[in-house]
């Protein structure tokens, strides 16, 4: 009976101790990389998706080829699978594009102003108001012209920010999961209600306000040249001063509430993963080790993941704002070179006129690089918050 227990009892310790032991083997071989295939299958990609295959029916013979899962791979092995010269190239090629597609344009203004120039030197020559009416009708149809061009321009800077809010809306939003995922839940409660609304006032702001700031300014510069007699040139310049004021004053305001918030939150959520960490080896019993283990791999591939999502924003973001600057550029060189060549060959109003038109399309170049530059930081600012918070860690 003795011998009989003494059995029973090795047999139940050898049952307790093997399994466990093995158990604990299996479970602490943990691989990130099958981590990583859970956490981007369970994560909500086709909207970012959508943005690049929009890209690709746009634009995609000057952008090399984007591809979500190779460039998360690839950054999983240390490598960034986007060819950055490329994109450079055919940023080149597409503002030569434009060039030439607005070389008809340029020939309409330089032989228009030749014609005024004519006109203007030979208004002795007329009887009457016969010359001046002349004059004042091929200037008319020249400025016409320009106006239409600068029209364009305000619609494409309408539509690129149209376009760069909405995919800001949709890849801010994933950027602040992956960041709740690795311990940034502070954080992420703080700036999402902020950005969301932020984004979409500050669109509506610079749609709304700042462009017809812009507009009218532009106007109104063309037409005090006209006529000498009219003089609207300083209020011109007063409506652009107040545009880009504003246009300043809204992008200073929103990077530095951002970055406020993110500051805020980061420190409150380092102190959290830590703990949470620290209590989970500590207090949890026979596998508290392995779950902060666990919980470490998560973290640091939720963060490869926030990582990567984050420079596939950029990489967007940089797209969807340098093609519509290259249109605007495109123009702003054409009335430029115009301005250039019609100076010396007659009356100083009509270069004046165009070099003004020149001056307001730069503008709307700037507003539109703002907003771009704006939103390039506000993803930085939400990368970096993470990384921040793990580095804290």
């Amino acid at each position: 009976m003795r011998k009989l227990a003494i059995l029973v009892l090795v047999v139940a310790l050898y049952l307790l101790i093997c399994p466990v032991g093995a158990r604990a083997q299996e479970q602490t071989e943990i691989d990130p990389n099958k981590i990583l295939d859970a956490q981007m299958e369970k994560i909500e990609l086709s909207d970012l998706q959508e943005f690049i295959d929009q890209i690709d029916r746009d634009v995609g013979q000057y952008v090399p080829e984007i591809s979500i899962r190779k460039f998360i791979d690839s950054l999983r092995e240390g490598k960034i699978d986007f060819s950055f010269g490329s994109l450079l190239r055919g940023l080149g090629e597409f503002l030569f594009h434009e060039l030439i597609k607005h070389s008809a344009l340029m020939g309409k203004l330089v032989i228009l102003a030749v014609i005024c120039a004519v006109l203007y030197n030979l208004l002795d020559a007329f009887e009457g108001t016969t010359g001046q009416v002349a004059y004042t009708i091929v200037y008319l149809v020249l400025i016409a012209i320009a106006i239409g061009s600068f029209t364009e321009a305000i619609k494409i800077g309408r539509e690129s920010i149209d376009k760069m809010v909405s995919f800001v809306q949709t890849l801010l939003p994933l950027l602040l999961t992956l960041l709740a995922s690795i311990g940034g839940v502070s954080s992420a409660a703080l700036m999402h209600p902020f950005i969301m609304a932020a984004l979409g006032l500050l669109g509506t702001l610079i749609k709304n306000f700042v462009f017809p700031l812009i507009y009218f300014s532009g106007i109104l510069g063309i037409i005090s040249h006209i006529n000498k007699k009219i003089k609207i040139s300083n209020f011109a310049a007063l409506l652009k001063d107040i545009g880009v004021a504003s246009l300043g004053i809204f992008l200073t305001l929103f990077v530095g509430f951002l970055g406020l918030q993110g500051i805020a939150g980061v420190v409150v959520d380092s102190v959290t993963l830590k703990t949470a960490k620290f209590m989970t080896g500590t207090f949890v019993p026979v596998v508290g080790k392995m779950m902060a283990d666990a919980l470490e791999v998560i973290v640091g591939t939720s963060l490869l993941l926030k990582n990567a999502v984050g420079l596939i924003g950029v990489i967007i973001l940089i797209v969807l704002c340098a093609f519509p600057v290259i249109k605007i550029i495109s123009l702003v060189i054409i009335y430029r070179l115009a301005a250039a060549l019609v100076q010396p060959i007659g009356e100083s109003g009509v270069s004046d006129a165009l070099q003004t038109m020149g001056n307001a399309l730069t503008l709307v170049f700037a507003a539109v690089a703002g907003v771009g530059l704006m939103f390039f930081i506000a993803i930085g600012v939400v990368v970096g918050v993470g990384n921040f918070n793990v580095m804290l860690r």
